[in-house]
């Protein structure tokens, strides 16, 4: 007679879930000229227990190494592209956007020369 394989009994851990929170608590410095702006201020991700590990110990690994903050950012460029949010530029826009810079540059230089001239 053959065996019959039994589906192995459900553990708690099979239903919890692990989230995780990262916030960048910092603010502007009053008495900075034109500090950069944030790239993010926060990032939180619900893993079940079984995949919490490998996102944990990336985590962890962060700390340790002083990079936190990229870890946080590396999250939530990743949650972007992943739904769809951010897609890939085509060399053409990437062109066009070079070009459309360049135009620019040229046109505030002309300017400033015409007032230049005007004074």
């Amino acid at each position: 007679m053959a065996e019959r394989k039994q589906r192995p009994l459900p553990h708690p851990d099979d239903l919890m879930s692990v989230t995780v929170a990262l916030d960048f608590r910092a603010k502007f410095n009053p008495k900075a000229e034109d500090p950069p702006p944030f790239d993010s201020v926060g990032f939180e991700s619900t893993l079940g227990a079984a995949d919490a590990v490998d996102f944990l110990e990336s985590v962890v690994r962060a700390i340790r190494e002083r990079r936190l903050y990229g870890l946080m950012v590396q999250q939530c460029a990743e949650n972007a592209v992943g739904a769809g949010q951010w897609v890939e530029k085509t060399p053409q826009e990437i062109l066009a956007e070079s070009h459309g810079e360049e135009n620019k540059a040229e046109q505030k230089s002309s300017q400033d020369g015409d007032e230049e001239g005007e004074r």
